[in-house]
């Protein structure tokens, strides 16, 4: 969706970069456009509307070839003049798009949002943002995480990582032929098809190893850019296109083609893979055909106004369609017939809004005044757009660190300083206790979303797909420790360190953290793991059993005291008694002869749109309707199962559910404090205060146990 032609005409004393105009091209650009947005806006009505991404690629890829075809790069000037022409036809629309909408979220987002936006924000600047939902498709805290306002700019992304390799791939066979330079025509189509291949073998690997990466990474997409710019070198070597007949009946295959795309590939397909070749190959035959003239052709429509204008301001309408989308409806609507027709309202909005962006901002800052220096402008484009970018996204992130740095102190001084108070956190629930309900929450809700122990974090102490070797971290007196305690289990085990970490350092303990995400604590291979994105359900097992395995070996050799279990686990299959996996586990470490304290699994609503941080910065005046009840949030534990189903001494049980909800509600907000840093992991801060009631539970259960 780059290379947008420009409207109206230069003036005697300016030139404008690139304004020659396929009317063709721009049909094809609306109708790429249109599928994406109808996607996006009512997903149901045209599932396989993302594939007008894929339409984008192709036209990209085809133009910029066409244009290093007759403007190879050669020296260092030509270079910058290619990546300039680049800078100031798409950098200002695209900053002007992020500044708008990260002010979108601060307006609409619960302030839980903000980092989140500010990290994507500086990534769609950079171009980067690929990578980034890449990154947090395999982070742990990440992978559930609401869609992202600017996740549309990966495409962006590609594309301009697209324009700083393709010169290069271009030079490569200009300077292979300069002596010979008959020879360069087929030496780039050489190059060009070499990429293809080795572009569309990667991600058709990919699609069935780490299907994120396929879908982002620029290597397993760039085969469609790069096949677009083959079919450019074909058209200007003198390929022949056939007569007006056959060309419309192509476009008309090509038009057929797409429509099977939108009907056939859904958000199910394995994409891009194989899937992505009917798109591709679609647009290639739209390309092929241009404007035919003549009867029965696509030109009335392509020559339409109402599409060449759509066409005129794709780019702009990409940029703009997704966060009004995701962002306003909700903002400004109750239910989903209500917000539907919001969206409606929101297309002639979207129209203006793109006609605006292309008109007087992207188009008067193409044109250089003749004898201006395109490099110079777009020198001085890229770095005001960049710094407008990254301060506006800075200052808000400073807001939510100054923010959660005056919580933090406070919570230090309330639980541990001058103003400790019996009433922060689990203790609101003791029997007697005198605690006003109305009382100013001391964390907030920006505070809560990191408020997360090092043991749930990935490239912390959580072991997470792909795995590797065991991590295992070491908290408390690891010089001269009175007992050793090992913390075992996933996440919901994980985000019980920090009360273990306060009992640690009042007894002088080292803790040892065995946490392994997404696998059960179970030396037994687990039938129906977790599926994690780009990991295949067998290596998922085969790793889980592995670690689970080296870590049982670990806690039972190395003189332990306690261990310390918990996990998150819903399926109904664990529960049944001779089903149960966690038999052998509670076995194999009190046959070695360490007790263990098995933690009932805590609440958690397990609903993204349950998520208690978004929910609260939303409803501040109201902070029950984040409440759950005891009913929908404390599911099965195979686990406690297991542990009352055993015999031996040295298994042990608690459960700290009491202290986390009333016979009626969850409270989203216990004690001043926010319960949870996501849909289903207590915060750091308000687990820390249950400390006083697992204290005694893992005293007791290092006792020796008595004879008979």
């Amino acid at each position: 969706m780059t290379d947008l032609q420009a409207l109206g005409r230069a003036t005697s004393t300016e030139r404008v970069i690139g304004t020659e105009i396929r009317r063709d091209i721009q049909a094809l650009r609306a109708v790429a456009v249109t599928m994406v947005v109808v996607y996006h806006f009512w997903p149901s009505a045209l599932p396989g509307g993302f594939v007008g991404v894929d339409v984008f690629f192709v036209i990209s890829g085809y133009l910029i070839t066409s244009h290093l075809w007759r403007h190879p790069p050669t020296d260092v000037r030509g270079f910058t003049e290619f990546w300039s022409r680049r800078v100031v036809r798409l950098i200002p629309a695209a900053a002007a798009a992020i500044l708008g909408t990260l002010a979108l979220v601060v307006v609409t987002q619960s302030s839980a949002e903000w980092s989140a936006a500010v990290r994507h924000a500086i990534a769609s600047m950079l171009y980067v943002e690929n990578w980034l939902l890449i990154h947090d498709a395999t982070d742990y805290l990440r992978a559930d995480a609401p869609p992202s306002p600017f996740q549309h700019f990966w495409s962006l992304s590609v594309e301009e990582q697209f324009y700083l390799v393709w010169p290069f791939v271009i030079g490569l066979a200009v300077l292979a032929t300069r002596s010979r330079p008959e020879r360069r025509h087929r030496a780039m189509v050489l190059v060009v098809g070499a990429a293809v291949l080795a572009s569309f073998a990667h991600g058709l690997l990919l699609t069935g190893s780490n299907p994120p990466a396929a879908y982002f990474a620029s290597p397993a997409r760039m085969w469609e850019l790069a096949v677009g710019g083959l079919l450019a070198l074909l058209h200007v070597g003198g390929a022949r296109r056939g007569s007006d007949r056959t060309r419309a009946t192509l476009a008309w295959a090509g038009l057929g083609g797409l429509a099977l795309s939108c009907v056939l590939i859904t958000g199910t397909t394995p994409f891009p893979g194989w899937a992505a070749l009917l798109p591709t190959v679609a647009t290639l035959a739209l390309l092929h055909a241009g404007d035919p003239a003549g009867r029965f052709t696509l030109r009335p429509a392509m020559h339409a106004r109402g599409v060449q204008l759509v066409g005129d301001v794709s780019y702009a309408a990409y940029l703009w369609h997704w966060p009004l989308v995701l962002l306003v409806p909700p903002a400004l609507a109750d239910g989903e017939g209500a917000q539907q027709v919001v969206k409606v309202a929101l297309l002639p909005v979207l129209v203006l809004m793109a006609w605006v962006s292309t008109v007087h901002l992207e188009n008067p800052l193409r044109r250089v005044p003749t004898g201006g220096s395109l490099r110079r402008r777009a020198a001085v484009v890229l770095v005001l757009c960049t710094a407008l970018v990254l301060g506006s996204a800075l200052a808000v992130r400073a807001v939510v660190e100054r923010r959660s740095e005056a919580v933090r102190e406070r919570v230090e001084a309330l639980t541990t300083g001058v103003e400790v108070t019996p009433c922060v956190g689990a203790a609101a629930l003791d029997p007697g206790a005198d605690c006003d309900p109305d009382a100013t929450p001391i964390t907030t809700p920006e505070f809560a979303r990191g408020d997360i122990p090092t043991t749930i974090t990935v490239g912390g102490c959580l072991n997470w797909p792909p795995f590797g070797e065991l991590v295992s971290c070491s908290f408390g007196d690891t010089e001269a420790p009175t007992e050793k305690i090992a913390l075992l289990g996933n996440s919901h085990a994980g985000h019980l360190l920090p009360p273990v970490e306060v009992l640690g350092k009042e007894e002088g303990w080292q803790v040892d953290s065995y946490v392994i995400g997404v696998c059960q604590p179970s030396v037994e291979p687990v039938p129906h793991p977790a599926p994690v994105s780009g990991v295949p359900p067998e290596q998922l097992r085969a790793d889980c059993e592995r670690l689970n395995r080296e870590s049982l070996e670990r806690i039972t050799t190395q003189d332990y005291s306690l261990v310390v279990m918990s996990t998150l686990d819903h399926d109904p299959a664990h529960e049944v008694a001779e089903d149960n996996i966690y038999r052998s586990t509670l076995e194999t470490i009190t046959d070695a002869g360490v007790p263990v304290l098995v933690v009932r699994d805590t609440p958690a609503s397990m609903d993204q749109a349950q998520d208690p941080p978004t929910c609260l910065g939303l409803n501040a005046a109201d902070p029950s309707v984040c409440d759950g009840t005891p009913q929908e949030w404390i599911r099965q534990d195979p686990l406690t199962t297991a542990a009352e189903g055993s015999d031996s001494p040295l298994v042990h049980r608690v459960d700290l559910n009491d202290h986390i909800c009333t016979d009626t509600r969850c409270p989203a907000i216990l004690g001043g404090i926010i319960t949870y840093a996501d849909f289903n992991h207590l915060s750091a801060t308000f687990s820390r205060t249950l400390a006083p009631y697992l204290g005694p539970a893992m005293l007791a259960a290092m006792e020796e146990p008595e004879e008979g």
